[in-house]
């Protein structure tokens, strides 16, 4: 049996941002999926591709934001 404990803190704002960003990956994503390929300019697809790349590597960012914020044990540690 596995006990939950919480690890990390976490802010409001860093989770509106994971949400935006989130959004924008499926977004964007969601365009290249459904669009054929001929419905697309080239350079569409590659600027599309750029901006689920930025997202996602802003995404890394935040959650090595949150890494960084352990929460204590309740014995004081870390």
């Amino acid at each position: 049996m596995t006990h939950d404990r919480l690890v990390f803190g976490v802010t409001i704002d860093q989770i509106d941002e994971l949400n935006s960003l989130l959004r924008t990956i499926t977004a964007n994503g969601d365009v290249v999926k459904i669009c054929s390929a001929d419905a697309l300019h080239p350079q569409s697809v590659s600027t599309l591709g750029e901006a689920i790349f930025n997202a996602a590597l802003a995404v890394r960012e935040v959650f090595g934001q949150v890494e960084g914020q352990r929460l204590q044990n309740r014995d004081g540690g870390s």
